[in-house]
């Protein structure tokens, strides 16, 4: 009875990590930047230092974790590359 029980709710807090991570990485920037706001209020999280880096990373990131990243200047695509497969 106690290993169902544990299992559970091993369960529960895994898809509720999973669900907040995809909501994390699929919100705006102004979102996160907000729920890092309202997180780094509550006592004893304003100097946090993992606080303070992820604030940092989400105003330097543009748009939703969900897109790719832009491509380097100094990449060229298959298309361009001699010898290159086509697409």
């Amino acid at each position: 009875m106690n290993t169902l029980l544990l299992q559970q709710v091993l369960v529960g807090v895994l898809v509720a990590g999973c669900a907040l991570y995809s909501a994390w990485r699929l919100a705006s920037r102004h979102v996160r930047l907000r729920a890092l706001t309202l997180l780094g209020a509550l006592p004893g999280m304003g100097r946090a230092a993992w606080l303070a880096r992820a604030r940092a990373r989400t105003e330097l990131a543009g748009g939703c974790g969900g897109c790719a990243p832009l491509p380097t200047r100094d990449a060229a695509s298959r298309n361009q590359t001699p010898g290159g497969l086509r697409r």
